[in-house]
């Protein structure tokens, strides 16, 4: 088998010429790798962030509701929502409600 001068000469610069593209080519990529993990870390704040404002819109509207709900029975009490609230124990049902202070305007003042 016969060896080709150029083909030789090919073989021998493409092997100089690897390790100098991997120096090149290493940084590079390690820094490509780099950006898109933090573009990665921001399109995940980002998505917290809006899914935080329709957890907060869906709350309000929650809420709404109940406020549409409860002028629409005209103050009538709701006999369903007593229901579930004793079949649950809750701390707060249970609790003793905490006494209002009376603003400063109305305390009595002994003379």
């Amino acid at each position: 088998m016969r060896v080709h001068p150029l083909s030789f000469f090919l073989g021998l610069g493409a092997a100089a010429l690897v390790p100098l593209f991997s120096r090149v080519v290493r940084p590079l990529a390690v820094e490509a790798a780099a950006a898109g993990m933090g573009l990665f870390e921001e399109g995940r704040r980002i998505l917290a962030e809006q899914m935080e404002t329709l957890e907060d819109v869906a709350a309000e509207a929650r809420a709404r509701r109940a406020e549409i709900v409860a002028a629409a029975q005209n103050g009538h009490v709701d006999l369903t929502a007593e229901e579930s609230a004793e079949d649950s124990p809750d701390e707060s049902a249970t609790a003793p409600r905490p006494r209002r202070r009376a603003t400063a305007g109305d305390r009595r003042r002994v003379p």
